[in-house]
């Protein structure tokens, strides 16, 4: 699986954290990522493209990005990690994981990022909470800074799974958070129980549920527009 790197902006980061958002259950996952560059004003700072991708483009600001996108943030607390933002509408297929999952990070090594967070949506059940599982040399550092209780057992699926025990493989710490959603509808209130987590793991990164309650509707139309031109679309929302 050939994979093409599109270079848009030669942006310099300090001490970098990834945040990797692709779809999920509810498209938790990918309605926060969109919430992310919109809110937060980040800058495009490459794409991956492939045959094996969607034929489809996403604008972005006049700009024709590729089914896999990187976006960047600077962030304005002193001494403050810099972000770099991996997102997409579409879920690879699961023989495409393990290539895409490798490259991806490749290119984040390549940024100077040593930590990596993804978003993942679960089917929502009566009882069921926000959880977090890591891997890494600072495993136990992130969950505790999270403030999220431990996944002690289940099954992380499609690309973040296979970051998960890729990344420290390559000596890069991981955690994956995990948000009960409905499964089979777009879910932004679930959504906005990423922000919380993902604002103790980065502080200065944060955006407020109130602006991606205001923006879900425009943001969700997006997602199934660029659905629609992929083809049936229940793969994407669980």
């Amino acid at each position: 699986m050939d994979i093409e790197v599109l270079q848009y902006n030669n942006m310099t980061f300090h001490d970098p954290i990834a945040v990797i958002g692709f779809p999920s259950v509810g498209l938790t996952s990918s309605i926060m990522a969109n919430m992310y560059v919109k809110s937060l004003d980040m800058i495009p700072v490459a794409g991956m493209a492939s045959a094996y991708m969607p034929p489809y483009c996403l604008i972005s600001d006049g700009n024709a990005m590729p089914p896999v996108r990187f976006f960047g943030y600077r962030n304005k607390r002193k001494n403050g990690h810099d972000v770099i933002l991996c997102m997409s509408e579409y879920s690879p297929k699961p023989e495409e994981c393990y290539n895409l999952s490798n490259r991806i990070l490749m290119f984040l090594r390549q940024k100077g990022c040593k930590t990596i967070i993804t978003m993942e949506g679960s089917p929502k059940y009566e009882g069921c909470k926000v959880l977090a599982v890591a891997a890494g040399p600072n495993a136990d550092k992130l969950i505790k800074k999270s403030g999220v209780d431990r996944m002690s057992d289940g099954m992380i699926r499609g690309l973040s799974g296979v970051l998960m025990y890729e990344a420290p493989n390559k000596g890069m710490d991981i955690i994956s958070i995990t948000a009960p959603a409905s499964p089979g509808v777009p879910d932004p209130g679930s959504s906005t129980l990423f922000i919380d987590p993902i604002s103790k793991l980065i502080p200065g990164f944060k955006t407020t549920p109130k602006e991606l309650l205001k923006e879900a509707e425009i943001i969700q139309s997006q997602i199934a527009e660029a659905q629609r031109n992929m083809g049936d679309t229940s793969q994407y929302i669980g």
